[in-house]
């Protein structure tokens, strides 16, 4: 075919919406947000629009901050390994404080 596999007219709700699918090289796309009402459709937008800086700044930046609870993971693993070399009553607090640091991407995940 040429520049589009696909081109359909959907009616959605009241609105009509021209599909155009399956475009051998896209530069754009458009994101159809519905939801229940105002404020619903105005979270999402919000979520998105979000997400989608997100993706912006690890394109432009060509970096990547870890996250949600990655440092904690980090550091517990960490000392997981100091602890071998960690003798007494000492090995127990650098246990404990290991297992505690996991507490918080738990709840994050929850």
């Amino acid at each position: 075919m040429g520049y589009a596999d696909l081109v359909e007219e959907h009616v959605l709700g009241e609105e009509k919406y021209t599909f155009v699918t399956g475009v051998k090289n896209p530069r754009s796309c458009t994101i159809l947000i519905r939801g229940p009402n105002e404020h619903t459709i105005s979270m999402i937008k919000e979520a998105a629009r979000d997400g989608l800086r997100a993706v912006k700044n690890v394109y432009d930046d060509k970096a990547v901050v870890p996250g949600a609870g990655s440092f904690e993971i980090a550091c517990s693993i960490h000392l997981t390994e100091y602890c071998k070399s960690v003798e007494g009553k000492a090995k127990l607090g650098v246990e404990a404080f290991g297992e505690a640091l996991l507490v918080i991407p738990k709840v994050i995940f929850l």
